[in-house]
């Protein structure tokens, strides 16, 4: 007699498209899927999630319980640590969400009036993205495990 195990991690996809990513400095589109984790009978809200697919059958996600910024950070140190870099307006240090934004994917960029999705490439305005870069990396590296 088996036994039938429940899937109580439901994740349940609010948006998709295609993202930016940085493989050995080139860069390489990958789908990507976002949106909440539910868990239990019951389907409680449990959190947000970012999914990439990486290839046909290797994907990655990222979870957090109480931001999506904060998942969006998690996904970027998991594709970190296999050599791949996330290039998009939420991991700058420009892009910031409003009250009614809050936790939706969109959000402003820098002096941009125009709403924009935090996967969506960084408009250039000019600025050097050098220094956000520099300390992005360093944060990564203290919290990466060595």
């Amino acid at each position: 007699m088996t036994e039938k195990q429940a899937n109580w991690r439901h994740y349940q996809t609010r948006q998709s498209g295609d993202c930016a990513v940085f493989d050995q400095g080139r860069e390489r589109l990958v789908a990507f899927a976002i949106g909440i984790v539910e868990t239990g009978r019951s389907r409680v809200f449990a959190g947000y999630f970012f999914r990439v697919r990486l290839a046909s059958d290797e994907q990655i996600t990222a979870e957090d319980s109480g931001s999506m910024i904060a998942a969006l950070w998690r996904l970027a140190r998991n594709l970190s640590a296999r050599g791949l870099h996330l290039h998009c307006a939420g991991m700058s240090g420009k892009w910031r969400e409003s009250g009614l934004s809050q936790n939706t994917g969109w959000g402003y960029y820098g002096p941009q009036q125009q709403p924009m999705h935090m996967l969506d490439d960084m408009p250039d305005d000019g600025a050097d993205e050098t220094l956000d870069r520099a300390i992005r990396e360093a944060v990564d590296q203290m919290f990466s495990p060595r």
